[in-house]
């Protein structure tokens, strides 16, 4: 099967991380992948692999970007001609759904992965002619949100590489409590910091990690509150691979006050064995059975968070029990082979109906 993949970019961020899993599955298996987007960290490896990639930048949202993408986008698709072609994010969907009536034998696809704002603007994510949503959560929204018909929602999970489980974890004498996620406001990481504050008051032995990208403006404040609250000892605020900095948390929180589409972070936590206590919003349910692979509290609840860490500082049994079935239900069903099945699935399902 040859797949024309389509977004804006593919440097950092989860959609550019499941279209870099997906090609690399897909090409092993015999499919050929082309990725139409602008440059990025995964574009080389991508290169590495055979994969072809046209460059095509539609990060920066202009009129400009637009109409220029509109053409050249018509001769990539010509030129390469696709069996499948899969949009992802809003402009270049908008971008594709200009230019699908010109290719009326060729099946699009396009994705929802976030609870996006701007409904309007947001349609051009169900256009397609069957729309993966990577949660429930999303599948519901798609539906009351942008009004796509149920029938043409398929569900699909994103994956994770199963190294995760091959994680060691490093020695340390105290809990090692962490965050991982971008620096931004809805994330929650005040509210985490508070849940250590309480933790820290209350005599427990314990270190905070955040790890993360984004706004230096946010990260700073998040420093001036560390400092601040007298824990410049105990919390360290970096950058770093999910992988290594699960390698130094013995517990993982995710405290984030809008509702997350899928949540990449608690999977691969799960598959190494890292107990997550989430918010019980978006897609976060479907990924954590509250008391069986972990907690969920309600958005802002820093006093749960606390209780629910020191449960399981407190209970050595409760902890391994957690650990243990969270990475074999996170294996099961969130694993990048099932991530890759079931996208080719949708393909073929489409492909099935044109002939």
């Amino acid at each position: 099967m040859k797949i024309l993949r389509v977004l804006p970019s593919m440097d950092f961020g989860g959609i550019e991380r499941g279209v870099y899993d997906f090609s690399s599955v897909a090409t092993i298996s015999g499919h050929k992948v082309v990725i139409v987007s602008g440059p990025g960290r995964f574009i080389p490896p991508l290169i590495e692999k055979g994969i072809r990639w046209y460059n095509l930048p539609m990060d920066k949202k202009t009129p400009a970007v637009f109409f220029r993408s509109i053409h050249q986008l018509k001769e990539i698709i010509k030129e390469e001609k696709p069996e499948i072609v899969h949009i992802q994010s809003r402009f270049p969907c908008w971008i594709a759904y200009y230019i699908k009536g010109d290719f009326s034998s060729t099946p699009f696809v396009t994705s929802i992965h976030n609870f996006y704002n701007f409904r309007w603007y947001s349609k051009a994510t169900g256009k397609g002619d069957l729309v993966i949503t990577v949660s429930n959560a999303l599948k519901k929204y798609a539906i009351d949100y942008l009004n796509v018909p149920e029938d043409k929602i398929r569900v699909v999970y994103n994956g994770v590489e199963e190294d995760f489980a091959e994680i060691e974890k490093g020695h340390s004498s105290v809990i090692r409590i962490g965050m991982i996620a971008r620096f931004t406001m809805w994330k929650g990481h005040f509210c985490f910091l508070e849940a250590l504050r309480k933790l820290h008051k209350g005599g427990y032995k314990i270190e905070g990690l955040i790890v993360g990208t984004g706004s230096n403006r946010y990260r700073g404040k998040l420093e001036e509150w560390v400092i601040k609250n007298g824990m410049r000892d105990i919390v360290n605020i970096q950058q770093m691979d999910a992988k290594e900095a699960l390698k130094n948390i013995d517990i993982l929180v995710v405290p984030s006050v809008k509702p997350e589409g899928f949540g990449r972070t608690v999977v691969e936590a799960q598959m190494s064995k890292t107990p997550v206590i989430g918010t019980d919003i978006g897609a976060l349910p479907e990924l954590i059975k509250n008391g069986e692979t972990g907690f969920l509290v309600n958005p802002g609840d820093s006093d749960s968070i606390a209780d629910y860490i020191e449960k399981l500082m407190k209970d050595k049994v409760l902890y391994q029990k957690i650990s243990n079935y969270a990475q074999k239900n996170a294996i099961e069903k969130f694993s990048l082979k099932n991530m890759v099945e079931n996208t080719l699935n949708v393909y073929s399902e489409l492909l099935d109906r044109k002939y």
